[in-house]
Parts: structure tokens; C-alpha cells; sequence
């Protein structure tokens, strides 16, 4: 007794219209997430909306958005842990501290190989 031809129209219309007010929804969220200057990516987007993954990234609309805030935010911080060049100044003064250790321990390897040579003269001199 099935109706071969039911009327899902309607069913489609609603679920449609969900849609686009679930997209709306996550559009509000992911502006607001910008005001608070939080993490902008799909995981964070799904925690914050209540929506599965999948919703965003098949959502052509909201994966470009999140995509393209995602790039922005990862420059950002790029831009910001960016560390300024060392300057002239203390980079000459590293160069001088390393010749002056090297000289250190080429003084200490000559000491050390002319005792070695003095030690095996003396243990050949005892055979």
C-alpha cells in the first residue's frame, strides 16, 4: 500500500533551507571567531558551530572562507615569529669569541700530541 510517487518536495525544500541556515550560522561564528582573533581552521570552525567536518569542507563557500582565512593567519605568523638579523656588532663579536676559542684548543691539541710524543719516547727508551 506504499505510494509509488510520494512527494518528497517539501522534505528537499526543508532540508535545503537547514542547510543554508546551518551555513549562515557557521558564517556568524567564523565572524566572530575573527573578532576574538582566534585559530581560524576546519577543526576549530566545527568545535566552535557544532557542525561535522564534512559539512565544511563540502560546502564550497565555507571551505573557500576557511581556506583563505587559514593562509592569512598562517603569514601572520610567519611575519610575526620572524626574528630581525643578528647585528654587525654582535656577530663580530660571536666571530671573536669563536678564533679565540679555536686558538685555545689548537694550543691545547700541540700540547697534548708533543706530551703523547714524549710519553711513547719514554716507553720506548724503557724497552
Amino acid at each position: 500500500m506504499s505510494n509509488k510517487n510520494p512527494n518528497t518536495s517539501k522534505i528537499v525544500e526543508l532540508a535545503k533551507q537547514k542547510s543554508l541556515d546551518t551555513e549562515k550560522k557557521v558564517f556568524s561564528i567564523i565572524k566572530s571567531m575573527m573578532k576574538n582573533k582566534k585559530v581560524i581552521n576546519y577543526n576549530t570552525v566545527s568545535l566552535e558551530s557544532n557542525v561535522s567536518k564534512s559539512f565544511l569542507y563540502n560546502n564550497e563557500g565555507l571551505r573557500k572562507k576557511i581556506d583563505m582565512l587559514r593562509n592569512e593567519q598562517t603569514k601572520l605568523k610567519k611575519v610575526i615569529n620572524h626574528k630581525p638579523n643578528t647585528s654587525e656588532k654582535s656577530k663580530d663579536v660571536i666571530i671573536e669569541s669563536l678564533k679565540f676559542k679555536i686558538e685555545s684548543l689548537e694550543r691545547e691539541n700541540k700540547e697534548l700530541k708533543d706530551a703523547l710524543i714524549a710519553k711513547y719516547g719514554d716507553f720506548y727508551k724503557s724497552l
